[in-house]
């Protein structure tokens, strides 16, 4: 490991770039790479400030943590130059918003499709490494730290930077033909990239992507290619979607079924509806999504992010007693792993519950 004080920058040429992402992203699976010139502004930064402010995180302390290093990765790692982005998609899209009262509906897809496999934690940062050393090959004197989650970036700020999508009004990441069924990952490193856009204006255009996006202009923070669409915020269930941008999290099913382990607001546990792990919902209506499940791209779903084989073998009712023994068993390296057992018997008991009182209403 290289010490902070012996980094020094490195030049590289944005083609000479974007060929060796080209080359290692389709060997790695990666779908999407970019970067973003540091220091850089970040446009939406007064308005992640604000969403803070408002307690829009809803007390997720770990989002609060040092918001400098957040905004700015240079107070921490003066000696980085770029970030490099990564996408990787988990689905080809929802072909049409699911109706997930249905009782006879298998508890996975009551899941959210980015957690029905393993944990992309570690298969995405698993990916993102095998490119970091192939360009450390390919780059002398290369100096990278990969993170997915684990370190404090504005991810979709970077990644609506550097050419990978625009911000749909789910606060989604959306690329126009790949959708929203992306994860992030990033690489601080110490690469000065020549021929870079210095920004504050997005990139049209990744440095690679599996196919391109829908090559019109890069337009201002406040664009986006929803247009007059609001599917999303008249689907979501609990209104956490804001009319004037954003989410807020205090009413979010995802929140309440992952980062609160099954504690529902006293009161509306009924609106969790027959939704036991997170919330696809506002995605599941996105046009852009419909799209893409209709169109063939080169690259397949990582089989990593595929319903486990051994998860077939539970029921909802299994959910609702399982001991904390077989959870831990079961569910280790997975992201529902997030929810703890009792909050994972807490979420299927709602669901149960919900689904008898829509059948005897």
């Amino acid at each position: 490991m290289r010490r902070p004080q012996d980094i020094t920058e490195v030049t590289v040429g944005r083609a000479d770039l974007a060929a060796l992402l080209a080359g290692l992203c389709r060997v790695h699976r990666i779908d999407l790479a970019g970067a973003v010139a540091l220091p850089c502004e970040q446009p939406h930064r007064r308005r992640w400030q604000a969403w803070l402010a408002a307690g829009h995180h809803a007390e997720l302390e770990y989002v609060t943590r040092d918001p400098a290093a957040r905004q700015d990765p240079l107070r921490r790692s003066p000696w980085a130059r770029s970030v490099l982005i990564f996408g990787q998609r988990y689905t080809k899209g929802w072909p049409a918003a699911e109706d997930l009262q249905l009782r006879d509906t298998i508890w996975t897809e009551r899941v959210a499709r980015y957690a029905r496999g393993l944990d992309y934690h570690d298969v995405l940062l698993k990916d993102i490494k095998r490119v970091v050393k192939g360009l450390a090959a390919a780059i002398p004197g290369l100096a990278a730290f990969p993170a997915t989650d684990t370190g404090p970036y504005l991810e979709r700020e970077y990644a609506w930077l550097a050419g990978l999508g625009f911000l749909g009004k789910n606060t989604c990441l959306i690329h126009e033909k790949l959708g929203s069924g992306l994860f992030l990952g990033v690489a601080l490193t110490n690469l000065r990239i020549d021929g870079l856009p210095p920004g504050p204006e997005p990139q049209a255009e990744p440095l690679y992507a599996v196919v391109p996006r829908r090559r019109r202009p890069a337009r201002s923070v406040a664009a986006s290619h929803c247009g007059s669409c609001t599917a999303c915020l008249a689907a979501c269930p609990t209104e956490a979607l804001l009319p004037e941008g954003g989410l807020d999290a205090r009413s979010c099913l995802s929140t309440w079924t992952i980062e609160w382990q099954g504690r529902a607001p006293a009161g509306r546990r009924a609106e969790q509806g027959g939704l036991l792990f997170g919330c696809d919902i506002c995605q599941s209506v996105c046009p852009w999504n419909q799209r893409a499940a209709g169109r063939e791209v080169p690259a397949e779903v990582r089989g990593e992010y595929a319903v486990l084989p051994a998860h077939a073998e539970l029921t909802l009712a299994d959910l609702v007693r399982i001991d904390d023994a077989d959870f831990r068993a079961r569910f280790r390296r997975t992201p529902l792993w997030r929810a703890h057992p009792a909050g994972l018997r807490r979420n299927a008991g709602v669901v149960v519950a919900n689904l008898a009182a829509k059948e005897n209403a």
